[in-house]
């Protein structure tokens, strides 16, 4: 039977107009189908703010295994921080999503997450 595993984390989006998330496969066996939303951290509502890859408006996607790719989402709206949501339908234990400061000056992510 399959269940809901949903991962959230707070990223910073202070003093820019698009944050960029990379998202990592980082099992090299099975394909990860799932749906993404990011919302405003200090809304009173959820309203789901728009991610693109490349310049396609999105909120499903499936990554093959140990592949990775970058979201863009339009925050010229938000004043301070975002909640990144991931939603997978999954057989078994579910997901484990890592985060991390990406500092790399090459790579404008504002932060990393890995499916394992």
């Amino acid at each position: 039977m399959a269940k809901r595993s949903v991962s959230r984390c707070a990223i910073s989006a202070k003093n820019t107009n698009n944050l960029y998330v990379t998202i990592k496969n980082t099992n090299e066996q099975f394909i990860r189908k799932f749906s993404v939303n990011v919302y405003d951290k200090e809304s009173p509502i959820k309203t789901f703010l728009p991610i693109y890859l490349d310049d396609q408006l999105l909120n499903k996607d499936t990554l093959e295994p140990g592949t990775e790719k970058v979201y863009r989402i339009d925050v010229s709206n938000v004043k301070n921080k975002v909640i990144f949501e991931i939603i997978q339908e999954v057989s078994g234990s579910g997901i484990s999503v890592a985060t991390r400061k990406n500092n790399k000056s090459n790579n404008p992510s504002a932060a990393v997450l890995s499916l394992k």
